[in-house]
């Protein structure tokens, strides 16, 4: 998610990457063509975008802010809000503002780039953090905490959830890593197969949203719910 929000804000803003390993900073600065500097550079920035494991957010933040200037924003790219969000707000310097964003998206070349904000300690910096965003190409919606896991609950926790599902259906089936179904694939099944590679390759973060977004317990009980209706519904003759 780094890179590819360094890729859409390096054209709507002054942008450098920092890291604690300045070379790996400078390296991947290169590639985009902007700047890059050491973890000593951030009291120099005026909003510092924290793109790292949402386990490592808390420790993370309370050490960042620490080093910038009073005044500055800091802002977080993480998929759970509540009982994340909250927690950092508490253990940051009084002089830091404080926005939480999640971009629902995890390349730059797709089309549709829905961007929620939740304003969590914004002060003066809602305003300009939500034109830096829009000017980026991103389509903003400001929500609270709340109303953000409550929706992913359905559109991330039951999406998921579902086609984990299927794949581990499909291999109790016999057709594990899709072997011999090949030639009876449709189109539409095909991009499913490729969103379950895309799933598999990211299910550090998959499953922390399953673990820790609070309503996901509900989702997938209803989703559990209502999978056995269908069941009955089908098996009545």
């Amino acid at each position: 998610m780094g890179r590819c929000m360094a890729t859409l804000l390096r054209s709507a803003c002054d942008l450098t990457i920092t890291s604690r390993d300045s070379s790996r900073a400078n390296e991947i600065a290169d590639r985009l063509g902007i700047k890059g500097c050491g973890a000593k550079g951030l009291s120099e920035m005026d909003i510092v975008i924290l793109t790292i494991p949402t386990e490592v957010l808390l420790p993370i933040s309370r050490q960042t802010s620490q080093q910038m200037r009073p005044g500055s924003l800091l802002v977080d790219v993480s998929s759970v809000k509540c009982g994340v969000v909250d927690k950092i707000g508490r253990i940051l310097p009084d002089q830091i503002f404080y926005i939480s964003i999640h971009p629902l998206f995890s390349s730059p070349r797709v089309k549709i780039r829905n961007t929620m904000v939740i304003p969590v300690r914004s002060g003066p910096w809602l305003p300009i953090m939500t034109d830096l965003l829009t000017r980026s190409g991103m389509r903003v919606t400001e929500v609270s905490a709340e109303e953000h896991d409550r929706a992913m609950a359905t559109v991330q926790v039951i999406h998921h959830f579902a086609l984990l599902s299927m794949e581990n259906a499909m291999v109790r089936q016999g057709y594990a890593k899709n072997e011999g179904l090949e030639p009876f694939l449709t189109h539409n099944i095909m991009k499913t197969m490729n969103t379950l590679k895309l799933l598999n390759k990211n299910m550090k973060t998959i499953e922390m949203i399953q673990k820790i977004n609070k309503f996901s317990p509900g989702a997938r009980e209803r989703f559990i719910e209502e999978a056995i209706k269908l069941d009955k519904r089908y098996s009545k003759r």
